[in-house]
């Protein structure tokens, strides 16, 4: 008999925080990924390696609809600390349906201040782009990812793969 891993469903809501305040509820967002630097080296030609440490640059994007207090707590030219918080759902191997909590927690600088383009007939929809500098993902109260740019933190699923290259430092 074949592994069973949780089925994960839509999600349910979400909500957003930029330092400890509501800002948004229901939004398009999208966290960053990591994507290594890489280098290439010679292995039966020429190969591709990711350097584990070295990140390319680190990306939030929230999509906003309306110029609210929402909207004005959004933009700003400092650090900015968010808290995405939203629901999924779980169904496990027995068919059993339940809804799980997951959280990020993202420390940002901003990258612009959205344009606002009007027309009648439509609601106003704003991008707002910010670089990473830390990612704290949970999964139902599990740590899943932690990155620190700043203080060079790299854990993936509880193991620290920033030890590897610090100890030599």
């Amino acid at each position: 008999m074949g592994k069973w891993l949780d089925v994960k469903g839509p999600i349910l809501a979400d909500t957003v925080y930029a330092d400890n305040r509501l800002v948004a509820r229901d939004v398009e967002f999208t966290l960053p990924g990591l994507n290594f630097q890489t280098a290439t080296i010679s292995a039966m030609g020429n190969m591709d390696v990711a350097l584990i440490g070295l990140l390319e640059n680190m990306e939030l994007t929230i999509n906003k609809v309306g110029t609210d207090e929402g909207f004005s707590n959004l933009i700003g030219l400092g650090r900015r600390v968010f808290e995405f918080r939203w629901a999924q759902t779980s169904i496990s191997k027995n068919g059993d349906s339940k809804t799980e909590g997951v959280k990020a927690f993202v420390k940002t600088l901003p990258l612009s201040i959205p344009d606002i383009a009007v027309k009648p007939g439509d609601a106003v929809t704003t991008e707002h782009k910010y670089t990473v500098t830390r990612l704290e993902l949970y999964v139902d109260g599990s740590e899943k990812l932690v990155v620190d740019r700043l203080n060079s933190v790299l854990r993936v699923n509880r193991i620290n793969y920033a030890k590897d290259f610090e100890k030599y430092l």
